[in-house]
């Protein structure tokens, strides 16, 4: 009797551990079907349905059932937190399965998003490789400017003196990055 109940509460556990997971799937599964049906509906009211196109909303089916899921087992909690805090009502990952199913767009931006902000963090964001391209430049702007106040420190005509210093201005004055 006893092995018969220890037996129970394992399978009760484990079906607790899939509870969410089960939520989330016939919830995206939910939302999915509600935008597969709302698109098609025009069509089946003109009675213009073409079949050929079951594929296309199969395809969107799926892609809702997969961006329900996403949404709301890998970013529910996340979200959940982050909209709990503006708000005194949370979503529960049902609730975001379902939406992530019917916008699966969204979920695809979101995730576009995120790898985004992961490429930076590992490529980083480019300012340390813009401020050594200007530091360079820079360098480079004086050691023209150095060679031209020696050409004219070495020059006597006058006329040629006035040209060295308009172009010692012109130099420094650059600000373009090479």
């Amino acid at each position: 009797m006893i092995l018969g109940q220890s037996e129970t509460l394992e399978t009760t556990s484990q079906l607790a551990a899939w509870l969410p997971t089960l939520n989330a799937f016939f919830g995206a599964g939910l939302g999915a079907s509600f935008y597969v049906l709302l698109d098609t509906q025009p069509f089946l009211l003109n009675r213009s349905f073409d079949p050929k196109f079951n594929a296309v909303y199969t395809a969107r089916f799926v892609t809702g059932l997969i961006g329900g899921v996403i949404l709301a087992i890998a970013l529910g909690p996340y979200l959940s937190r982050s909209l709990e805090k503006g708000s005194q009502a949370a979503l529960s990952p049902g609730i975001l399965a379902i939406l992530g199913g019917y916008a699966a767009q969204a979920v695809q931006k979101v995730l576009e998003r995120l790898v985004e902000i992961l490429l930076a963090a590992v490529r980083g964001d480019g300012s340390a490789e813009a401020r050594a391209k200007a530091s360079a430049a820079l360098i480079d702007r004086s050691a023209e400017a150095r060679s031209l106040l020696a050409d004219y420190e070495r020059e006597t005509d006058p006329a040629k003196k006035k040209a060295f210093m308009d172009r010692i201005q012109v130099v420094l004055k650059r600000t373009d990055v090479t």
